[in-house]
Order: C-alpha cells, then structure tokens, then sequence
C-alpha cells in the first residue's frame, strides 16, 4: 500500500516551503561552491577563538612603538582609537568590519599605553663620564660573588660643573676592601653617601644587540659606575609603617637572601635565593653558565613552575590539616578554604619575589584557577594566558621587547595549545587508567614531551637574544624538574614560611640536597657533546614571523591553523638569507672584527672590551676570532691584510677598508680605500672620495656595522637602528632626546 503524504491540505501546503530549492539571493555567494562552504563553516567553527587575537593586536600596538624611529605625538594612539570604534559603530552590521575595527582599537591602545609609559618613566639619562660624590637612597643591594652592586634613587650630584639634572637612579658597583666595609651597616632604604665614577648606561655593542640604555631607562636607572672609597650611611631607613610597603617588602627579601645563604653557603644557598625569592646576583658565572647550556636556566627565574609548587603546596597542607579536623571537614568548604589560602600566600609570593614578569604573569594565571576553585569552575585555557599577558602588557608594555616575556608566554602558550588538543582526542578517545608501572612511565613520558614542547617553543627565542640552543635540555629536565616539584621547592616553601621563628635551617638544608642533585645532573649534561649550539642572532623580521606563524598554530583549530606551520618555516628560513656584517666597529674605535670569507672572524685586538668582545661573537656565532693585527703582514685567501705600526688595510672582494690609528694616516688611506675608520677626529673631509667614521661619528652614532661585499658599500650604526627615543644619549647631538 502506497501513502500519499500530501493527501493532507496542510501538508500539500507545507511540502512546497519544505522542498522549494534555494535561491540565489543579492549579495550571497553561491551556495553551491564547496570552497565557500568549507570557509564558512571554519569561520563559524573558529569564531570564540577569535578573541584570543585581541591580546595579540595590543602586542603588536606596542611592538610599532618601539619600532618607530621618533617618538610619537600623544594623541596618535587615542585617535587612532577613537577612529576604529567610529568606524566599528558606523558599520555594525558588518561583522569582518566590526572585527577589523576591534583589532585596530586593540592595537592602538597598545600604542597609547607604550607611549604613555614612555613618558610617565622620564628617566634623567646622564649624558657624559664623570667624577662625583653622589648622595641617595639605597633601594636594592645585589651581593654577588666578587662584588657588591648597589641601586641609589632620589639621587643628589655634588659639585659637577655644567651637569643641569641629575640622574633619577644610580647603580654602583662596591668591590674589595670597600664592600667588606660597607658588608655590616648597609641595609635597603638607608640614605648614603659615596664616591664614584659615573658614565651613562651603556649603548648596543652593535646594530640589533641587546639596548642596555633602554632596559635602564625603563627601570628608572639613569647612570651607572663604581665605587671609590667608603660608603657612608646618612641616615638610617625607617622603621615600621613608616618605610612604605615596597622598602619593607625589599628589606624582608634582602634579609631572607641572608639567612638562605647563611643556611647553604656557595653555589647550592645562590641557587635557592633565585629560586625562592628571585635574588639570582650570587650566582657564580660558571653555574649560571652550566644552568644555560643544559636548558635549565627557567629554574632560576621565578614563573609558572615555582608559584604552582608554592600555592599547590600551601592549598594541599591546607586542605589537609582541615580534613584532618571532623567538624571543619564536615561543616565548612574546606577546599575553597584551601584556595582563598593559597591564594594570599601567592600573593605574597609575588611580592617576595620582586614581581618580574614571569612571575606576573604566573601569579596572574593562579589567581585565575584558584578563583576557579571558588566558583566551582575549569579555568586552564589559552584565554587565561591571552588575558594575563594582556595585564601584564597594559602594565608594563616594554616587557613585551625583553626575553622574559616572550620566554615565558611562548612556553605556557605552547604547552596548554598541545595540552587542548590531547584533551580534545582523549574526549573521544578516552584512556583507561593503567597500573602503577604505567603510570610512572606515563609520568616520565609527560614531564619528557612537556620538556621537549617548552624547549621548541622558546628555542628560536633563546636563539635571538642569547645566540645558543641548549641541545640536552630535555634529559636534564627529565632528571632535575621532578626533583624541583617533589624535594626542593615544597622544602624551600616550608623553610620560608619557619623563617620568622628561626627554625629555617632544616628545611633549607632538605632543599640544598634538592639543588646539588639538580646540578650534578646540570654538570653530567653539560659534559656531553652538542650540550648547547652556538648560533648566530636570527634578526627582527624573523622573530616576528616565528611568532605569528606560532600564534597561530596554538590559536586556531581546525586546518586553518596548518598555514602557521608554513610561517614558522619562513621564520627559519630567514635568516639564512640574510647576510652578517663583513665589518664591526666598536663606539670607541677601540675594537674592529672584519669577517673573512671562508676564513672566520678576525678581530683588530686580542684585548679592548671584554663585553663587546663576547657580545659579537654570540652575534655570529662563532668563536673568539683570531687578531689579525698578530698576524703576518699579508694572509692568503679571499681575504687580505696589511697591517703595520698606522692601522690595517683589509680587502674583501673588490672593496678595501682602511683602519687608521692616526689622522695621518686615515688621510694617507682616504686614496686607496672605499671605507676608512679611525679613532681619531679628522678635521678635514677626504679627497679620495671614501666613506669616513671618525672620532665624531663613533661617538654621536655608536658602533658600526659594515657591508663591503655583494654591491653597494651599506653602513649601519647603533643609533641610526635606534632613532631619536628618549633612551638614546646621543653625545655632541642638538636633539634632546629626553622626556621632558
């Protein structure tokens, strides 16, 4: 028997509307096309990720002003805001326009904010070297192993000559017999006079190195130098109430340094003062080196691992003692208890630790969870990452340009993107729970691939601002991370929390046993070969690929998110295209390293400045370079020298560059040569029609960079890659660069 289904008025009537084929309507596309189709389901498939983007536009709002070469009016931020929400307002129904105009919005509050700091800092940059006897408050002692290294604010110069401003901060250097007497009386917030030597921060050792100038400027230092004589206490620092929340904070850190280094003296009491209270100053050179080379070194700065252990340890003793109590465990939420605990005591932990943006950010992200355990909700998302690096960014943007920053963010970002996609497949594939056995090989398995996540993610970072990859970081994470989880830091958290009763020893010393396991497996890792790669700084543009390209595999979810593996891939490309300077001239004259095709490095001088010495050879990532002014008269190969008692001439395919010791001889050079560097200042032009760096310009631009081969003669200084910005102390210059 057959039905008619339309037999039915009503049916007949509503069998039309149900099977009438669509039609193309004004201004849709075809629905007809399987490539529109695909899109638009990713886009309604990805549209909560969306926000996740917005943290990334402040970011980069903040990474064009640094980028700009002037500083920037004021209200070029706040109208450009202003701008993009008139126009999200005027095109609401346009959702792509409304988005467009949010991350505009995003990306010049980013810009508002830097320049905001920017000028709210107005750090007094001294300008020139002097001789002065400086009076100021003692704000932070760093008692390293072969010195001491004071911080002075509220700062007083007495009796220089034409110096109109003195600098807001001063940070001196106290070694020898001075330091062994300043070791008793000196304590945070003291006013103290001293005698020192004063120069301003140091510049760039060359195009794109690290900008010590601005780093100083953002925290309020605007000289630096040592000490000469003794240092005198002026007047003591308050006591109680009175010193101000931050100078009792310091002083407490201070006075916990002390007592962890009297607990466990040498390398082991070093290592726990960083790891507790984020004082890494005693710290010897060859440990600090050992923690680099094997991947370690995120033990050292207090982030994500340190404030999870110390508020999982405090939630966990918390919740336990209550358990332990029937009418409490029966009666009240012991576990939000737990958590309100916790969460004071990483606060505190916070402060203790000096607030540095990995720990920022770390607090930040427990706050989260533990106001998630409160509210009986999930909170361990990349939006709780976005948002915290959002805070920290809006309140200290120029962290954003600093290795903290991205070391940390990358990281999390990278190992909470794996964690949401092993999540999701274990939602449809879910896993029965094995046996011990397995789950301590499952332990190991985790703590080895979170390794191996975290060290990919931040490889190319360490890379850029350190110039080496540690190769064995995973094997000694897997030995020394669950010996910090499970020993070191819940003993140095009980051994911090005894400390105002005196009974800190104990556990400190349970947690040196921690730490000295922790560094025989850092020195048994750093013994093997390929412990760490040295390689050459990868540059600007690709760094910002690299981290488009990882943001947005970690962002995105479905195949969309494959294109940012083909960024990745141009990110590390590039730098492999680029080409390193044939030439580098130091901002004094003093140090030049010229490269020899097929040869290496060879540098003017086996002595000069040891900072700058190093910094280049990370920056090419080789070694040390041999001194060509060692060397024979003439060498074979592409690469050509003459040298005698005036200077070197050096010839790189058909170009010659001249560096002279004397104004004569620049002079002399000037009609051989397509370059000439001297240290000294030539008054008169050269005829021969080359290209001259004296005195002057070293001391108004900086150090030099130079191309001779491949076309053109290029000429990059550290000054002309800076521009005119409030951190940059331009010598000699008619520009004021400072902040008024």
């Amino acid at each position: 028997m057959v039905f008619n289904t339309t037999s039915d008025p009503r049916r007949r009537a509503a069998a039309p509307a149900m099977t009438r084929p669509p039609t193309r309507t004004s201004g849709r596309l075809p629905p007809s096309s399987g490539a529109v189709r695909y899109c638009l389901d990713l886009a309604r498939r990805e549209a909560p990720r969306r926000l996740l983007w917005l943290p990334v536009a402040l970011g980069i709002g903040i990474g064009v002003y640094f980028a700009s070469p002037v500083e920037p009016s004021p209200v070029l931020g706040p109208g450009l805001a202003v701008v993009a929400v008139a126009v999200a307002v005027a095109f609401r129904n346009s959702r792509a326009v409304v988005w467009i105009a949010l991350l505009v919005t995003a990306a010049a509050i980013g810009f508002a904010v830097a320049e905001h700091r920017t000028r709210a800092k107005a750090t007094v940059m001294l300008e020139r070297e002097i001789w002065a006897d400086v009076e100021g408050r003692l704000t932070a002692i760093e008692r390293r192993p072969t010195d001491w290294r004071l911080t002075l604010t509220g700062v007083s110069i007495i009796d220089v000559a034409r110096l109109t401003r003195a600098p807001s901060g001063v940070r001196v250097t106290v070694a020898g017999a001075n330091k062994r007497q300043a070791e008793n009386p000196l304590s945070i917030g003291d006013r103290v006079r001293l005698r020192a030597r004063l120069g301003p921060p140091p510049p760039p050792a060359a195009p794109g190195a690290f900008d010590f100038q601005r780093d100083a400027y953002f925290r309020g230092i605007g000289a630096i130098g040592f000490v000469v004589g003794p240092v005198e206490v002026l007047e003591r620092a308050p006591a109680g109430a009175g010193a101000g929340l931050r100078a009792m904070v310091d002083r407490v850190r201070d006075r916990a340094a002390l007592l962890i280094r009297q607990a466990l003296p040498g390398p082991s009491g070093a290592v726990a003062a960083a790891m507790l209270i984020g004082d890494r100053a005693g710290i010897d050179e060859a440990t600090a080196l050992v923690f680099r080379e094997t991947g370690l070194a995120h033990l050292l700065a207090i982030s994500g691992l340190h404030m999870s252990l110390v508020a999982g340890t405090v939630f966990v003793t918390v919740r336990v003692a209550l358990a332990a109590w029937p009418a409490a465990a029966l009666r009240w939420p012991i576990k939000k208890w737990a958590a309100v605990v916790a969460l004071v005591s990483a606060l505190g932990y916070l402060l203790l630790a000096g607030a540095p943006v990995p720990t920022q950010r770390a607090f930040l992200m427990t706050a989260v969870v533990l106001t998630g355990v409160l509210l009986d909700r999930e909170t361990l998302s990349l939006y709780l990452v976005a948002w915290a690096a959002a805070v920290v960014l809006l309140l200290a943007p120029e962290s954003l340009i600093g290795p903290s920053f991205q070391l940390s963010f990358a990281a999390v970002i990278a190992l909470i993107a794996v964690w949401e996609v092993i999540s999701a497949r274990r939602r449809v594939r879910p896993q029965r729970r094995g046996g011990p056995l397995r789950r301590a090989v499952g332990y190991v398995g985790g703590v080895a691939a979170t390794s191996l996540v975290a060290s990919l993610a931040t490889a190319p970072i360490v890379a850029h601002h350190f110039q080496q990859v540690p190769v064995l970081g995973a094997v000694a994470n897997l030995a020394a991370v669950p010996v910090t989880a499970f020993l070191t830091m819940p003993a140095g958290v009980l051994g911090l929390l005894a400390m105002p009763i005196g009974l800190e020893a104990w556990p400190l010393r349970v947690m040196g046993w921690g730490i000295d396991a922790t560094l025989w497996s850092a020195e048994m890792a750093s013994t093997g070969p390929l412990t760490a790669v040295d390689v050459p700084a990868l540059g600007i543009g690709s760094m910002i690929v690299l981290a488009i390209g990882g943001l947005w595999l970690a962002v995105w979810r479905t195949g969309i998110r494959w294109f940012g593996a083909g960024l990745v891939g141009v990110g590390l490309v590039l730098p492999a295209l680029g080409r390193l300077p044939d030439a580098l001239i130091s901002a004094d004259g003093d140090l030049a390293a010229v490269r020899v095709p097929g040869e290496g490095w060879a540098v003017s001088r086996e002595g000069g400045s040891r900072f700058v010495h190093d910094t280049w050879r990370r920056r090419w990532g080789g070694d040390a370079g041999t001194s060509f002014l060692a060397l024979d008269t003439r060498v074979d190969g592409p690469g050509e020298f003459g040298c005698d008692g005036l200077g070197c001439v050096v010839r790189i395919g058909d170009r010659v560059l001249a560096l002279a010791a004397t104004p004569e001889a620049a002079i002399e050079d000037c009609t051989r040569s397509d370059i000439v560097v001297t240290a000294a200042r030539l008054r008169e032009g050269c005829d021969g029609g080359a290209i001259v760096i004296d005195r002057d310009n070293l001391r108004r631009e900086g150090a030099h960079a130079i191309w001779l081969s491949h076309g053109a003669i290029r000429v990059q200084s550290v000054n002309a890659s800076r521009g005119y910005r409030p951190w940059v102390i331009r010598p000699g210059s008619s520009i004021r660069t400072a902040v008024d």
